[in-house]
């Protein structure tokens, strides 16, 4: 009886999982910013450093928008598009985040653009001025 209860408990662990994990959650895709709107790669680079460095410190955005980082002219903002209230992560996958618009918006030694953080589509980073 017992394998049985756990076999059970184990079945709706990974449904549920599986539930939220589901292919019609809402998906924020990488977006690239417009040369015009890009600001130095060294700027948004430190800030991710820094993000990174605070590891698992809770990055919340409290309302619609937040700055998590300022760099020089370039700032790190999160916001808020599903309206949920305060979302949080880590600020290591807020970084994770910014880092794959580095990685993939790069033109020279600018950048721009936004991205979901790393495992939550409730939080979208910027990298803009």
């Amino acid at each position: 009886m017992i394998f049985s209860k756990a076999t059970t408990l184990l079945t709706l662990l990974a449904t549920s999982t599986a539930v939220l994990a589901s292919p019609f959650d809402k998906r924020y895709p990488l977006t690239c910013n417009g040369v015009n709107r890009h600001v130095p790669v060294s700027e948004a680079q430190a800030c991710v450093d820094f993000l990174r460095n605070k590891s698992t410190t809770a990055c919340t955005v409290s309302g619609e928008n937040v700055v998590f980082c300022t760099s020089g002219s370039t700032k790190i903002y999160g916001s808020n598009p599903n309206r949920k209230p305060n979302p949080t992560s880590h600020c290591s996958d807020v970084a994770a985040g910014a880092q794959a618009i580095i990685d993939s918006c790069r033109q020279g030694s600018t950048v721009g653009g936004s991205n979901a953080a790393r495992g939550n589509g409730d939080i979208v980073i910027t990298i803009a001025r």
